[in-house]
């Protein structure tokens, strides 16, 4: 297999017909630099991601909890307890979505909270439900691009991404960016959706990604390709191992990393 090429793209399906050893070795190639291979019914554009969120936004919050059983907000509590913000600090929260993360941040703290989206909508909807229940300051939202924050270096003590990482097109170049408005001693809480590796749990687990999730969601929020995009997107993420290895080579130390209700999330508590 010497003599096979490889088109210039990251897609899999524009690989021609790779032995497994250069499969293997042309996805830790990319991985090591935040790229991951993805299929391409899986699309990370940020305006179809945009827009795909703009279009749940009106159920999102209702369906989350349901879906997840609510068993989120335990995982987000933990996160919280991890990342200890100092007092008085201000926290960056990225992919703030309707503000879930924000707004427990600021009851459990009392520290004012930024938050950056792609998603108009779903800011909108994360600005009424601050205003509802702590009228005042304390939070601000700005549609943007994780990829390019609008901040100077060494702007914020913490971070937080609640599943929002495995939407960015290029994770290593969201590392580099969120190392870069840290501080010196900042933090970074990430949040995501794992597949348990436990064989009984995993098979249930995947079962409910394939079938359930994305009827329940279409169902519910007239968009079942938004929830067939979660379930593949979770399907395909990096596991925990591999993400650590990422984390490290980005400039980051891996403080913590705790599986959550039997694998199905992850937290990952990260140093600068």
């Amino acid at each position: 297999m010497g003599s096979a090429k490889f088109r210039q793209t990251f897609n899999l399906e524009d690989f021609i017909r790779p032995s497994r050893q250069c499969w293997q070795n042309a996805h830790h190639w990319l991985f090591k630099r935040g790229v991951v291979l993805i299929s391409n019914e899986l699309d990370k554009d940020p305006k179809t991601v945009s827009k795909m969120f703009d279009d749940i936004s009106p159920t999102y919050d209702v369906l989350n909890h349901i879906l997840s059983m609510s068993v989120d907000v335990g995982w987000r509590n933990q996160a919280l307890d991890e990342l200890s913000p100092g007092q008085g600090e201000v926290i960056l929260d990225i992919a703030t979505g309707t503000g879930d993360m924000a707004l427990l941040a600021h009851k459990r703290t009392g520290c004012e909270v930024v938050g950056v989206d792609i998603s108009r909508k779903m800011i909108e909807v994360a600005v009424n439900k601050w205003s509802e229940r702590y009228p005042g300051d304390g939070y601000s939202a700005i549609e943007g691009d994780a990829l390019h924050l609008p901040f100077p270096d060494g702007t914020f003590g913490s971070a937080m991404v609640a599943f929002g990482i495995r939407n960015m097109v290029e994770m290593g170049s969201f590392l580099d960016e969120v190392r870069r408005v840290l501080k010196k001693d900042g933090r970074l809480a990430i949040l995501e959706f794992s597949v348990p590796s436990y064989p009984v749990v995993k098979q249930i687990y995947l079962a409910y990604l394939t079938k359930m999730l994305p009827f329940i969601g279409g169902l519910q929020s007239g968009n079942r390709t938004a929830y067939d995009y979660l379930s593949h997107s979770i399907r395909k993420f990096p596991s925990p191992s591999s993400m650590e290895q990422l984390f490290e080579e980005h400039g980051f130390i891996v403080k913590r990393s705790i599986p959550q209700t039997m694998g199905i999330s992850h937290l990952y508590v990260l140093g600068k």
